[in-house]
């Protein structure tokens, strides 16, 4: 019997405690599994903005992609922080894709005859967390001070959320907004906390060390919503419009817009560890959200235009996809600010930084001219790419310096 006890703690860890969390460490085919489920609910929630290129729909889209992204989030940040090589943590996993993957099942009507299987998926998926953050307060006595919080939000959320599908709209979905809007502020009740607690002030210390594993699954992420611009691009050239040179090249276009964030993104903040200050920290963490979510809307309204090559653009998706390019670059901009750069490239970073705001200031004048699609993502792609062409000429003078 002993030999058994022994052998079942083996596959079935207690969660690793928060002081264990390992700072170097690779990111697991199982965290890389986990994100891919959420590729095709974010695709569903773009598909359905990309027909719904309205009010309600913008709406609709910004409203469900915070629930998408707290949630993605909080598998992500248990498993960077408590998460181990076990059965136990692969079990919780695959459980939280499942309720994933329901979620995705109506995605697209969420808001509708959908909302019931959506708050039912969402609901069991909370439930989920749940446990496992109660787990860790059982496990490890050090960080219940925040394990204990988190719970107990996360299991109210799970009861609105269950509870939600017994009332009807639009009462249903404001329950979820409240729901929402309590799990976003969740952080900030937990920084309340740890200046009056000095236990729960060193567990705090401890979690908002974000590790370069954490910054690798915000850069993984954020490689899914600009694969859902990918994706728009592809299912816009499928449709029945023949390959003409009008299709191509928006088709082409919209990729460069694709390549042109990456390039911000991925140079300038990606792989760079926040600094440590509650500012910078938090900014980094918040930031991410509108940043994805304006990547995601922006390949909506890149399939809206392919849908309709050659055409003026439909004043919706014109300014769906301005605002949203304004947005990201703005966000970069401003992310660049919160991370840790070498000394050296200091000077190229912050004439980067003014440049993205230059391009984001003329992107939005871009709403105030009628064009082709064809000439509006041509002007778009020279916008995005001025920025990373300024950044490249002043990296080459900072390699001639240190060549003298």
């Amino acid at each position: 019997m002993q030999l058994f006890k022994n052998t079942f703690r083996e596959w079935w860890q207690v969660p690793r405690r928060a002081g264990e969390r390992i700072e170097h460490r690779q990111v697991t085919f199982l965290e890389l599994f986990y994100d891919l489920v959420y590729v095709v609910l974010i695709a569903q929630l773009a598909h359905s903005l990309s027909h719904h290129l309205n009010v309600t729909g913008i709406i609709n889209f910004v409203f469900l992609f915070v629930i998408v992204w707290w949630a993605w989030f909080n598998g992500t940040s248990y498993h960077d922080t408590h998460g181990n090589n076990d059965i136990r943590t692969r079990f919780y996993t695959f459980l939280q894709m499942l309720f994933v993957v329901g979620m995705a099942l109506f995605a697209q009507n969420a808001i509708g005859e959908g909302s019931v299987g959506f708050a039912i998926s969402y609901a069991l998926f909370q439930l989920t967390l749940t446990i496992l953050w109660w787990r860790t307060g059982i496990h490890d006595l050090d960080h219940k001070p925040l394990s204990q919080p988190y719970s107990i939000v996360f299991l109210f959320n799970t009861i609105l959320f269950a509870a939600s599908i017994f009332f009807a709209e639009p009462l249903r979905y404001y329950i979820w907004g409240f729901a929402v809007l309590l799990s976003l502020l969740l952080p900030f009740v937990l920084l309340k906390q740890a200046r009056v607690n000095p236990k729960a002030k060193a567990q705090w210390d401890i979690v908002r060390n974000i590790s370069p594993s954490m910054v690798e699954r915000f850069g993984l992420f954020t490689i899914i919503v600009l694969g859902e611009v990918v994706l728009g691009v592809v299912s816009g050239v499928s449709v029945d419009h023949g390959l003409s040179l009008t299709v191509v090249g928006t088709a082409l276009l919209g990729t460069l817009i694709a390549i042109g964030i990456w390039w911000s993104y991925f140079d300038s903040v990606s792989h760079k560890i926040p600094k440590k200050e509650e500012i910078h920290f938090a900014s980094w963490f918040y930031l991410h959200l509108p940043m994805t979510m304006g990547i995601a809307a922006a390949g909506a309204a890149i399939l809206n235009a392919l849908e309709h090559p050659g055409e003026i653009m439909q004043i919706e998706a014109h300014l769906l996809l301005l605002i949203s390019l304004a947005i990201v670059l703005v966000c970069i901009a401003l992310l660049t600010r919160t991370v840790n750069h070498p000394k050296e490239q200091m000077a190229y970073i912050s004439k980067g930084r003014q440049k993205l705001i230059f391009s984001s200031a003329l992107i939005i004048l871009l709403g105030f001219v009628s064009l082709n699609s064809i000439y509006i993502l041509t002007i778009l792609v020279f916008l995005l790419f001025l920025p990373i062409v300024f950044s490249i000429l002043e990296w080459m003078k900072l390699v001639d310096k240190k060549k003298e």
